[in-house]
């Protein structure tokens, strides 16, 4: 989520209900109880849909996320803002505001899910503290580590591209450009690192990669990528490259 600078305006800028369209469902079940947590089904084409045990829900996932803040005053769990946060993102919220509505439209199942006072749901201020100091990495990492648990097959191919995000107000807030890897499949992105922009993303393409499972995986690449010190890297690893 992208930190809306003070003074915006409240106005929700994003849906906050989960649309299907085009084949491509999401649907989030909440299950309450000892082992609360966010469980998936995921279907993006019937071809695609694979059915996998349940290992550790995203919820538990979460919590394993280190908490930057002071335990003084502190009203949520790290792990329930970044869950409502996830939530209301699938459901289409794009700005603090938005996701802060999407919590407080759905007051009762986030109370009830998680536990919380009747009438309590974090605020837009609440989500802006909590994401102005998130370790990034950390969060990164346990969300790839749990997206390639629960819908990355053994052998499937990853695919390495860089694509710069949309700022917000114009060029005062610039967007960033991010390097990615994902799977040809369903899309997932199991990595990514920050470039300067394009034209200059081998640096933070080889930091993704040198990340990744290569074993028995093709890897399909830029151009920019065909070196020959770095192919032999991966095959080393014991992936196969393919490049454009």
């Amino acid at each position: 989520p992208t930190a809306q600078p003070r003074g915006s305006s409240r106005r929700h800028r994003g849906p906050s209900r989960v649309s299907a369209s085009q084949g491509h469902c999401i649907m989030f079940e909440w299950q309450i109880g000892a082992n609360v947590g966010l469980h998936e089904s995921v279907c993006m084409n019937s071809e695609h849909v694979t059915e996998h045990p349940a290992v550790l829900s995203l919820f538990e996932a979460l919590q394993s996320v280190p908490d930057h803040r002071s335990r003084h005053g502190r009203r949520y769990p790290l792990a329930v803002v970044l869950a409502i946060a996830v939530s209301a993102m699938v459901s289409g919220a794009r700005s603090l505001y938005a996701i802060a509505q999407w919590a407080e439209e759905h007051r009762k199942l986030m109370t009830t899910t998680f536990d919380l006072p009747p009438h309590w749901t974090p605020s837009h201020a609440t989500f802006f503290r909590v994401f102005a100091g998130l370790d990034v990495a950390a969060f990164e990492a346990v969300v790839h580590r749990w997206l390639h648990e629960h819908f990355v097959g053994p052998d499937e191919a990853f695919a390495v591209d860089g694509k710069t995000l949309c700022g917000i107000h114009g060029e005062e807030i610039a967007g960033v450009h991010l390097v990615a890897a994902f799977t040809h499949a369903r899309g997932v992105v199991v990595g990514q690192a920050q470039s300067p922009g394009k034209g200059q993303e081998l640096a933070a393409g080889r930091e993704v990669v040198r990340a990744l499972p290569l074993e028995g995986r093709i890897l399909t690449l830029d151009a920019l990528y065909a070196t020959r010190k770095f192919c032999q890297e991966i095959a080393q690893r014991g992936g196969t490259t393919s490049s454009a």
